[in-house]
């Protein structure tokens, strides 16, 4: 994914869909709720869990939407959800434990496991099955070594939003096996004629779940690098002593900046989910028109994952190819799991317009 970005910039002229991140700034109220809080002298440490005004506007809000119900030492606020996935993986994995990956799945996710001494497991589910796991096919490579699984839903690279059939099998399993598990709802915002179910609601799954959410795709805010787990307090306090030397804590203005978008940019959030819709929409058309591409239109995030095998390529050939030859580029699906080789991600992160251009360059590169 590295690798084409940075190919990207010897290119002139090319059209980048690889960015999983809003093409709109922050919203200014947020950058001057910032502002005041340095003006104020919010420039010290803040606790290791985070700021309890944060804390308390994140448990309202899954509260209000989901009636999902955390107190405030089961939220741990985080430099981004990425680093919320991390501090997972270090605090409850012991070497050699196991972890069950949906593929396709995000990128960071395996570098994770491994880093904090784990095993990553594969379960592949295609398009043919709108990328929507099989309760029986993730049982079947469960062991006595197998310490989670990691669901993410709406998905990062599909698209997909989980059913509550789909969900209440994985649950299944967690129980009957005794498995933690890390639900990363990174994009619970980003439903498009679907329903997002938090996998925390799921009877009996609060205890045994690590939910990871963010201020990065919703409020536009990537770049200042925010994000937060909810779960067990004993996991959550153990995340937090792991963390203490890599960060310490998140940046306090941040911080109170997050706090004020929680509570008063929910318009903002609706806008953006508006714009991305017909973003997916738009896009999802015009690529379902390129003969030898096969693609299910996603429910959810921003994201195409697309199958290029009937062009006489894999996902790395065609995305190498589209770079060099129609500037456009597009992230291999081998970024996302060792049985992805067919596939491209495309990130509907561009306005109609440039999708449009992007589309006929390919099609006349085919």
């Amino acid at each position: 994914m590295m690798r084409m970005a940075a190919a990207a910039q010897n290119v002139e002229n090319c059209i980048d869909l690889t960015l999983g991140e809003p093409d709109a700034p922050t919203p200014p109220e947020i950058c001057e709720a910032l502002f005041q809080a340095a003006i104020e002298g919010c420039t010290h440490y803040a606790p290791g869990l985070g700021l309890i005004g944060l804390r308390d506007a994140i448990s309202e809000y899954w509260a209000k939407k989901y009636n999902l119900r955390y107190g405030a030492n089961e939220i741990f606020v985080t430099t981004g959800g990425s680093q919320a996935s991390l501090l997972a993986m270090q605090a409850i994995l012991n070497p050699g434990e196991e972890v069950i990956l949906l593929e396709p799945f995000f990128t960071f996710y395996e570098q994770h496991i491994t880093q904090a001494g784990g095993v990553p497991l594969f379960s592949m589910t295609g398009l043919e099955k709108h990328f929507l796991p099989g309760a029986d096919e993730v049982e079947a490579i469960v062991t006595d070594k197998t310490k989670a699984i990691i669901v993410n839903s709406p998905c990062n690279p599909t698209g997909a939003v989980y059913p509550r059939e789909t969900l209440e099998g994985l649950a299944r399993i967690a129980e009957k096996h005794d498995l933690l598990v890390i639900s990363d709802e990174l994009y619970e915002a980003f439903v498009y004629g679907a329903k997002h179910i938090p996998f925390a609601t799921l009877p009996g799954m609060q205890e045994r779940t690590i939910t990871i959410g963010g201020m990065s795709k919703a409020y536009a805010m990537t770049g200042w690098r925010i994000g937060y787990a909810m779960g067990p307090a004993e996991i959550i306090k153990t995340m937090q002593v792991v963390g203490a030397p890599q960060t310490i804590c998140v940046n306090t203005m941040v911080q109170e900046a997050s706090e004020f978008a929680i509570r008063n940019c929910d318009k903002r959030i609706e806008s953006m989910v508006s714009l991305f819709e017909k973003r997916v929409q738009f896009a999802s058309e015009l690529f379902a028109s390129i003969p030898g591409l096969k693609i299910t239109k996603p429910s959810g995030s921003f994201y195409l994952f697309i199958d290029v095998a009937g062009t006489g390529m894999n996902g790395e050939e065609f995305a190498v190819k589209m770079l060099e030859e129609a500037g456009v580029v597009t992230v291999p699906g081998l970024s996302f799991g060792p049985h992805c080789t067919n596939y491209i991600r495309v990130a509907c992160t561009v306005s109609n317009e440039t999708m449009r251009e992007a589309v006929e360059r390919i099609k006349a590169v085919l």
